[in-house]
């Protein structure tokens, strides 16, 4: 039997999950009212007192399971309220948040990684996973550069380089931060989307649609922490079913070009490495611009979308299929506006859009 408290209760998490309870407070008031109540009548009087129809909420709570979980009733949502802790939420991993309360709908589960963590909180029902910081870190940061580059453009060419200097060595100081922060950003992005393939390899025995041999699923558990070129190499070849590998693009030029930068970010020295003579490396950290960003942001979603569309089946499939869509999309257009404002032959430099 549903009491006027269980549904009262499952009507206050399903609120917080919707993101229409705005502090911890309000969620804590709403919570000891409902454990409170005694009978619908109640539960009508608590449910206008918060601003809500009664019959609206039940509505509203009945359609926002349905989307977003299978087989939830009153009361396992009734156990997941009394379970939110005040002030911190619940964090919990996927596979754990289903054996403890219950299973999410497959469409909520084929847009998120296996391996995500499953977050309520003020902020609503959210999904959590490395990609999604490091795609936020570069969401985040390319409209930040890209106003930047509209502020530096007045002064180029410079009408006054002693009044102007100041200002605009501010502004390129800043164009070069958010540059190396985005460069790091990409990398971190696509390692942390192949180190989820394999270790969703290795707990599934498949990717999306594709199921995993055995020798793909050796490599997964042996080489996680391979050299990228080679997590990558393998990944396209499995992926692809053997018709492309790491010479491919956009994987060639993401690699060859943007690797560089990236190792110059992350291990700056003025030495002689086997791959680059001495002083390479701080040439390389100098040369970082918003270009070298934008080209990184656009072959870094490339590869996260081909190898989704491989193994998804549709590039918008998956969160992290979509965002890298609309990523690639701007930074291109943006890539493209920086290259006729310098005067480059567009026929000969134009970034290769693979989607």
């Amino acid at each position: 039997m549903v009491t006027a408290q269980i549904k009262m209760k499952a009507l206050v998490v399903s609120r917080l999950m919707l993101g229409d309870i705005p502090d911890w407070r309000t969620f804590e008031d709403e919570r000891k009212t409902a454990s409170d109540i005694v009978n619908r009548r109640a539960a009508r009087s608590v449910s206008s007192q918060i601003g809500r129809n009664y019959r609206y909420l039940s509505a509203a709570t009945q359609k926002f399971v349905e989307e977003n979980f299978a087989h939830a009733e009153y009361h396992d949502l009734a156990r997941l309220c009394d379970e939110v802790k005040s002030g911190s939420g619940l964090s919990i991993c996927l596979d754990e948040f289903e054996k403890t309360f219950f299973p999410l709908a497959d469409r909520v589960k084929r847009r998120f990684p296996f391996y995500a963590h499953v977050s309520i909180s003020t902020y609503g029902l959210k999904f959590e996973f490395p990609e999604h910081h490091f795609l936020r870190d570069i969401e985040t940061s390319l409209p930040e550069l890209l106003d930047t580059l509209a502020r530096l453009t007045p002064f180029i060419p410079a009408t006054d380089p002693r009044r102007d200097s100041d200002i605009v060595a501010g502004l390129v100081a800043r164009e070069k931060f958010l540059s190396r922060s985005i460069v790091s950003a990409t990398f971190s992005l696509v390692e942390a989307f192949l180190s989820g393939l394999f270790f969703t390899a290795v707990h599934t025995k498949s990717l999306g649609s594709l199921a995993c041999d055995e020798d793909f699923l050796d490599y997964a558990a042996k080489k996680e922490s391979a050299p990228l070129k080679n997590r990558l190499d393998r990944v396209i070849q499995f992926a692809s079913l053997g018709t492309e590998n790491g010479s491919d693009e956009p994987f060639k030029t993401f690699i060859e070009v943007g690797k560089r930068y990236r190792d110059a970010i992350h291990h700056t020295t003025p030495f002689q490495r086997k791959d680059v003579e001495s002083g390479g490396r701080l040439t390389a950290l100098y040369e970082i611009n918003s270009n070298i960003a934008l080209h990184c942001i656009v072959h870094s979603s490339a590869t996260l979308l081909k190898i989704s569309q491989w193994t998804y089946g549709a590039s918008d499939a998956t969160d992290i299929g979509s965002r890298c869509s609309e990523l690639c999309e701007r930074a291109h257009r943006a890539w493209l506006a920086n290259q006729a404002q310098e005067g480059h032959p567009l026929g000969t430099t134009e970034i290769a859009v693979h989607s």
